[in-house]
Formats: structure tokens, sequence, C-alpha cells
């Protein structure tokens, strides 16, 4: 698989941290950094290093993102949440998320116009260009007693539920989501989840459910859709599964533009991001995407 490089790492300041990676409506890398953060600790590391650097707290977050054709990055004002973790295109603006709850709204300039509460223990964060807002949830959040206990929620514009899943997957004899591992919503809507226990493949559509494939494996942080299969990273190597039920994993070798072959990092949601057929991998070095069909 043929990926093009469109950021060097080399290029953002020295004193960001990278946060989380993930896509735009446009299939495009959303790439989210802090100021001021100390490096990611790099294993092996012990559980002191990693908590005293999840713990420090950012001056300012830092969104970098295309307008078309050109890069652009903007400063969110105050944002110095030590869990802000999700950005996502949001009307005229950005959606920015902690995974521990709050939400803020603000405009295209990086000023907060607004903040919603989606909830404790947020997993992945997507928006639609109609508004509306799908917000995952792992174990803590599943089972800390708040709307995080459904597993899955859509949220309206306003922040309020329109769909939950709990009582969905009751209704349609699905599993109980524990911890939903990833999701992948398209903009027309298309909603895709992998989740534990079971790891069924569940595919949703105008709110219903168009299909699914009980027991089809972990597809670990983050998968894209495209050609009849399923494309994801295990640890560091692409994967691809036919979603015809076969149990066959393949290795898929992902070359940049030049033909040289890099890997994605292993740290879930920073080495790769996909949404639909969209991919996006990070290699600790630059940024590459791809477009299936």
């Amino acid at each position: 698989m043929v990926f093009n490089k469109v950021l060097e790492l080399a290029d953002f300041p020295s004193d960001w941290s990278l946060v989380s990676l993930s896509v735009d409506w446009e299939g495009q890398p959303l790439v989210l950094a802090a100021e001021g953060k100390p490096k990611r600790p790099e294993p092996p590391y012990d559980a002191d290093t990693w908590v005293q650097w999840q713990f420090s707290q950012p001056e300012a977050h830092h969104l970098i993102y295309f307008d078309g054709g050109s890069v652009r990055t903007i400063r969110f004002q105050q944002s110095q949440g030590q869990s802000t973790f999700h950005v996502q295109p949001f009307g005229e603006g950005w959606l920015l998320g902690e995974r521990r709850g709050h939400c803020g709204l603000y405009d295209r300039a990086g000023h907060v116009i607004a903040s919603l509460d989606l909830g404790d223990g947020s997993e992945d964060l997507q928006t639609t260009p109609d508004g509306m807002i799908w917000v995952s949830y792992f174990d803590e959040g599943v089972f800390g007693g708040g709307i995080g206990s459904e597993g899955l929620v859509c949220f309206d514009k306003g922040g309020v539920p329109v769909f939950r899943y709990a009582k969905f997957a009751e209704q349609n004899n699905l599993p109980f989501i524990c911890d939903c591992y990833a999701m992948s919503v398209s903009v027309a809507g298309d909603v895709w989840l992998n989740y534990y226990t079971d790891f069924p493949l569940v595919h949703l559509r105008n709110l219903s459910l168009e299909k699914v494939w009980r027991d089809f494996g972990s597809m670990g942080n983050g998968f894209a859709i495209a050609g009849g299969a399923s494309f994801y990273t295990r640890e560091s190597q692409l994967m691809s599964r036919p979603l015809d039920f076969s149990n066959e994993e393949t290795a898929v070798e992902a070359r940049d533009d030049t033909g040289s072959v890099f890997v994605p990092l292993a740290v879930p949601h920073l080495g790769f991001a996909a949404r639909g057929p969209s991919l996006v991998v990070n290699n600790g070095k630059a940024i590459y995407r791809s477009a299936l069909k």
C-alpha cells in the first residue's frame, strides 16, 4: 500500500509533544500537540516516569491540520487540560475534548465559545458535517456510572444524546460494550464498531443495525473500511482482513511515494488513525496518508 508523506515532524517546534492523531471529514490528518509538556517517554519506562509525564500540565494545545492543500496550525486558548485528547471539526470551528469529560467548542481562530459535557472515560470522538458527535468509551467510562455506561453515544450539536448503545444492543441481541476499542464514522453517517469482550464488527446506518460480524476479532484502536476489507495495525504492522468473515489476516507492506518501506509507531491513537476509507500513519518521523477505494 502506497502512502503519501504529508507532514515532517521535524518541522514542529521542539517544545511540542504529540498527543493524538485523528482524521477529518476529508480524510486528512489532524495532529494534536501539547506545548510545554515534556517529551513523551519511550519504552521501556517505569510507572512513575509515565505517571509524571501523563499528569504534567501543558501550556496550551495546538492543532496541525489541512485547509485545502495548505498546512495550517491553530493554538487553542484556555486549553491546559491534562487529559485533552480529542479534536474534530465542528460546524465552522473545532471540538476539543478531554478523555475525562469536558469538551470545548472553539471558533476557527482558537477562541473558546462554549462547552459540552459528553461524559467521562471517552476512548474516541468523531463528528460528522451535520453536527452529530459520536463518542465511544473505555472501561472506566463504561463502569463509572455516567453516560459512558452506554459504551457508545451519539450526541446532537447541543450535546443532547440521540442514540444510546446499551439498550440498542439489548434490542438487537448484540454483545454489551465493556471497552470500545475502535470506532470508524464515515461523513455520510455510517458507523463501524469493534469492541471488548466479544470483538464483533458492528455496522450501523441511520441509527439502525445494518450488519454484524460476530467474533470478528480485535482491530486495535482504529480501522478503515474499503473494498470489502478492514485495514488496521497490530503493534507496528499494517494488517488487512476481508469482511467475508475469513479469519485470515494479511500483513500489508506500507511504502511511501519513493518506494521506501516504513512502519507505524506502536502507540495507540498516535501511530495510526482511520475513518471510512482513509488511513493516516505516523512512523515517528513523518505523517503519511492513504485513501482506499
